[in-house]
């Protein structure tokens, strides 16, 4: 896998949708397919609409160094090795969701946000499963809601962002959520596109 530090060029930048599409532009020749994930992940780092983004971007393919909307600052390869009983910390902002039925619409699905720290923490245990088996010095930053355009349908999610450590459980199923598999992408949670999802870690 590649870790990078990326630049977003200033422009277009204050819709979210166009974060994920200047970012696809360091990859050319694969093709983008629908319902298909992107071959990276990643979370803003900083974000100044006159002078641009800077990005944290994991991919499983090398980004090339430089296209119109975003320049590649540094790259590095990783392989992570978590081992049980270790002790990791832990950095993730993650869109926190519960899936619901539509009043107006039962057959219809949407998703609504987890407010309290406590629905947060549940679900953050649930989806790092048997990959944790204990999450400790858990802190919890609420983001603004965050605005988008996609095409011409608007739209917002609620981000926040987990930071602590974790004591690994079940190695391969944490590397599942770090690398991802032929049958799950990786990353946790939903809303990928607009920098969620992104677990990083490193030793405590």
């Amino acid at each position: 896998m590649y870790l990078s530090k990326v630049r977003l060029m200033p422009g277009r930048l204050d819709n979210a949708w166009e974060w994920h599409r200047a970012l696809w532009t360091l990859f050319p020749g694969i093709e983008r397919k629908a319902n298909v994930s992107a071959p990276f992940l990643y979370r803003i780092e900083r974000m100044n609409l006159a002078q641009g983004a800077e990005v944290l971007m994991q991919s499983a393919i090398e980004p090339q160094k430089i296209s119109e909307r975003a320049q590649l600052l540094a790259i590095r390869q990783f392989d992570p090795k978590p081992s049980e009983g270790q002790v990791l910390a832990f950095r993730l902002t993650a869109n926190v969701t519960k899936t619901i039925r539509d009043k107006d619409d039962p057959k219809r699905k949407i998703r609504v946000p987890l407010i309290k720290e406590e629905q947060q923490r549940t679900w953050l245990e649930r989806k790092l499963g048997a990959g944790a088996s204990a999450i400790r010095n858990l802190r919890i930053q609420r983001h603004p809601p965050l605005y988008f355009l996609k095409g011409r349908r608007p739209g917002k999610i609620v981000t926040v962002t987990f930071e602590g450590e974790l004591v690994v459980g079940d190695s391969q199923a944490l590397l599942q959520l770090l690398k991802g598999d032929a049958d799950h992408p990786p990353g946790i949670g939903p809303a990928k596109a607009f920098g969620c999802g992104l677990l990083l870690i490193r030793r405590a």
